[in-house]
């Protein structure tokens, strides 16, 4: 029997790159088995995964009493006993031979021994466990550390999103599981758990929170904050262009993120839509520092590598210079632009084309594109779009500052509506109350098209207010 061509033909194997498929194949076996044998018994310690060629085995699924409740079936193409390569845990039930059956044999022994060498080949381990978290499977835990898995999100190059939710908290959360292959790469585990680490220390209302970190199932997991809502990427697929007011709050938020995460030491290096979530009330989270860096003290030398994404990447990303924060400020410039115009300042089907353009080519100005943009917002870009970082603005405080003094509407018209709204409080509550104001002027200062205005009014002695 041709192991190769089998796992060939298997959708799980499909991402594992075909030479490091042949180094795999070479060290499989092939087990046949009669009906009735059993092939794993419960309770006992898990040394293989297997993958059915010919047959069919029943799984028998029994209460915490021992009663059988239901019988589960594998036939060809289908595989069994794969938590023995995610986990140490003992066999949780038993699998026998229906018919005649032909299993390919993956030795938890060979591959670890492969997989240190090959970490390639780990990639249909993320394809399992996917495959397991996302069906209503009873033979296998859905939970991470404390949280229970409920649905995949979304995926990346290095990593699956998923919602879980912790039961003792009652609190959803988003579950960043990382691919196998890097779980097996010493750098790779390494810089997520150096994200997880920078996000950790990052406290802010427009930046992701981060609650935990898990070792499960042979990779890292990081427990993040649910966030509602959309990323920017989509907003403006679906938009096209977004108006200029909206689009101000959207830069102020997420200037004011990247000015926190820089006073911190933090550089971002990946500023773009899709790292950039907004939900119904244009609340801003800055998302993904995967490859954020430390001003000072990095841990993770990168000689001769470009990083980044190219549309997005600033001319001393591009040219691996020195940086700072304003590699993030030009990365901004460039979300700007797009969310304006509705298309790139550079763009090109050639990655390496696009990286040339922002080294030499200046940006049409938005304003020529859509007349509509405010000349201020026009100048921000133009401004943060230098090539040079000593031409861009100095700081992103700076830029949060600017975007924040000016308007598009130029402050209130005669059309402006207004609202007032009462707040009646005690005199030993007064301390909460005036924190509650000030947590209100912070969040305030994301919402530049709301003027506002705060009185206190004296009560009488019985503390009725005036």
């Amino acid at each position: 029997m041709n192991i190769l061509e089998n796992l060939k033909q298997t959708e799980l194997f499909r991402r594992v790159p075909p030479g490091y498929l042949k180094k795999l194949a070479e060290h499989l076996t092939v087990a046949e088995y009669a009906p009735r044998d059993k092939i794993i018994s419960k309770g006992e310690p898990g040394d293989a995964m297997y993958m059915i060629v010919e047959g069919e085995v029943k799984i028998p699924i029994c209460d915490k009493q021992g009663r059988e409740t239901m019988v589960a079936r594998l036939s060809e193409g289908e595989f069994f006993g794969e938590m023995a390569l995610l986990t140490g845990d003992p066999r949780t039930a038993d699998v026998i031979a229906i018919t005649p059956v032909k299993c390919i044999v993956i030795t938890k022994k060979v591959f670890q021994s492969l997989v240190t060498r090959h970490p390639s080949i780990a990639k249909f381990l993320t394809e399992i466990l996917a495959k397991r978290l996302s069906e209503s499977n009873l033979m296998i835990s859905k939970t991470v550390g404390k949280y229970q898995i409920l649905r995949e999100l979304g995926r990346g190059g290095m990593s699956i999103v998923y919602s879980a939710y912790h039961p003792m908290l009652q609190r959803t959360v988003a579950v960043k599981m990382l691919d196998h292959q890097l779980a097996f790469d010493e750098e790779f585990t390494q810089r997520f758990k150096h994200e997880a680490r920078i996000i950790a220390s990052l406290t802010h209302p427009n930046i992701v929170e981060i609650y935990d970190t898990e070792y499960a199932y042979a990779t890292y997991f990081i427990m993040m904050e649910y966030l509602e809502g959309v990323t920017l990427e989509k907003v403006i697929t679906t938009s096209g262009r977004i108006d200029p007011d909206t689009a101000r709050t959207i830069l102020i938020q997420t200037a004011n993120a990247l000015a926190y995460a820089h006073s911190k030491g933090i550089i971002h290096r990946d500023v773009k839509p899709s790292n950039i979530m907004v939900d119904k009330s244009l609340q801003v989270k800055l998302m993904d520092f995967g490859i954020a860096r430390m001003e000072k003290g990095d841990p993770f030398k990168e000689e001769n590598e470009i990083i980044g994404t190219a549309p997005y990447m600033s001319p001393e990303q591009i040219q691996n210079k020195e940086i700072d924060g304003r590699c993030d400020l030009y990365a901004l410039g460039v979300v700007a632009y797009e969310m304006l115009t509705g298309s790139l300042p550079f763009d090109s089907e050639d990655s390496f084309e696009i990286l040339h353009m922002h080294l030499s080519k200046q940006p049409t100005p938005p304003k020529v594109l859509n007349p509509a943009i405010p000349q201020d917002l026009n100048d921000f870009i133009l401004k943060a779009l230098a090539k040079k970082p000593e031409d861009r603005y100095p700081s992103l405080e700076e830029v949060k500052n600017i975007l924040s003094q000016s308007t598009t509407t130029n402050g209130l018209t005669a059309s402006s509506q207004n609202t007032v709204i009462t707040f009646q409080y005690t005199q030993e509550n007064e301390a909460y109350f005036q924190k509650f104001v000030e947590d209100i002027k912070r969040l305030l200062k994301n919402y530049p098209q709301i003027s506002a205005g705060f009185a206190q009014v004296q009560p009488f002695p019985d503390n009725k207010p005036k």
